[in-house]
């Protein structure tokens, strides 16, 4: 897809909208999957009312970034502007049968891994369809969805519009983004349980399970515990399916508080590849994951206000260190056998009405680098410093 049918793209899906929207209603809550609370849907979305097959809300996102940065690594332009987003959301809500479709052009980008451009990533990754399920809700406790699903495990979300930043994390990298099957949701007060069986790093194979819950204590404060992992090896390996990675076991401990103007959100993450010679593991590799992730409300609209600026510092801070992977040959984690390194993103931000634009300033250090794996063109700068802007809508 060249320029401007990336436009034209961003056009069909805003026609598309107000072409065959026969009324709107106001959506609050998340779309499809969960938003953290610097950028928001706010407003009243259209709606295609459908009869019997029900009313399907109609969402747009489009988004573009500019960055530069230091240290960029051979083959990375120390600085480009492109889509970060240019995706239309389809979903039922409602009733005893619902559904979610993602579809469209989107870019994500890492800290301290170099930019893949948004037509080139969509196309090596998830697809213009990079998520879609169908979802069976009994009653106000149970659902069980199925199909392309956001992945258990971490915090952060996948997509730049979700997340509190711009660019996802160190600890984020340790997780899948899209997994293909089956999970199983039940809220019962202040207790949430989540179940799933999928492919894990959509790979195909159906070998990962994994756990969830979510201690509720009181409106500002939850506790989230999980894991997920693979119960059988499995030695696929590409872009979607790094093997490490797709064979890993996550653990998450997730504490956070949002209140007022505050938002805190501290969590711990281990992960753990076992050795496995039979696919090419002689090593059991781990990391150790801590970070914090703050946002400072500085104006909050009221839900659903329209009209009103919404002003927001987000911060992250991150630390995450590697044992294993001494083998000659074996694939590795980060910057190489016993790595390390920490990092530090702050993200101001101001969305007005369905409008935003984001600033990003980040830092990453590595530690103990594998000569040749870390920044520069020869790969031997230790740290890496980004500057971004992000602006679009979400409507």
């Amino acid at each position: 897809m060249n320029s401007f049918q990336k436009v034209i793209f961003c056009v069909l899906a805003w026609s598309a909208q107000h072409a065959f929207a026969q009324d709107t209603v106001t959506v609050n809550e998340p779309l499809g999957f969960g938003m953290d609370d610097s950028l928001s849907f706010g407003g009243r979305s259209p709606v295609l009312d459908l009869g019997q097959l029900g009313q399907w809300t109609l969402s747009t996102v489009v988004s573009g970034l500019g960055f530069t940065q230091s240290n960029a690594v051979a083959g990375n332009p120390s600085s480009t502007a492109d889509f970060s987003n240019a995706q239309l959301l389809i979903q039922k809500n409602t009733g005893t049968w619902q559904f979610f479709v993602q579809t469209g052009l989107y870019s994500v980008f890492e800290l301290g891994v170099p930019y893949n451009r948004a037509e080139n990533y969509t196309n090596t990754t998830f697809g213009w369809v990079p998520q879609a399920y169908v979802s069976y809700v009994p009653d106000a406790h149970w659902s069980v969805s199925a199909g392309k699903l956001p992945a258990m495990g971490g915090y952060e979300a996948t997509f730049s519009y979700q997340n509190l930043n711009i660019q996802r994390g160190l600890l984020w990298a340790q997780t899948n983004s899209v997994s293909t099957g089956i999970q199983v949701n039940h809220t019962d007060g202040g207790v949430s349980t989540s179940f799933t069986w999928n492919d894990g790093s959509y790979s195909g194979k159906f070998n990962w399970l994994g756990a969830s819950v979510t201690v509720q204590a009181n409106e500002a404060n939850s506790l989230t515990a999980s894991w997920v992992g693979a119960v059988s090896p499995n030695s696929q390996d590409n872009v979607t399916t790094p093997v490490l990675q797709n064979n890993s076991e996550v653990v998450n401990l997730i504490y956070k508080y949002d209140h007022d103007q505050w938002m805190v959100a501290p969590y711990l993450q281990y992960t753990v590849i076992p050795a496995n010679p039979s696919i090419g593991l002689a090593d059991t590799h781990q990391t150790y994951g801590a970070a914090v992730l703050v946002n400072y409300r500085i104006a909050n609209p009221e839900a659903g206000a329209r009209h009103a600026a919404k002003i927001s510092l987000p911060m992250r801070l991150e630390y995450l260190s590697t044992t294993g992977g001494t083998s000659y040959g074996e694939p590795m984690l980060l910057y190489g056998p016993n790595s390390a390194a920490w990092s530090f993103t702050v993200t101001p931000t101001y969305q007005y009405d369905n409008y935003f634009i984001r600033l990003e300033a980040s830092y990453v250090q590595a530690i103990n680098p594998v000569p040749g794996s870390s920044y520069g063109r020869a790969g031997t700068q230790n740290s890496q410093v980004r500057g971004l802007v992000e602006l679009g809508f979400l409507f």
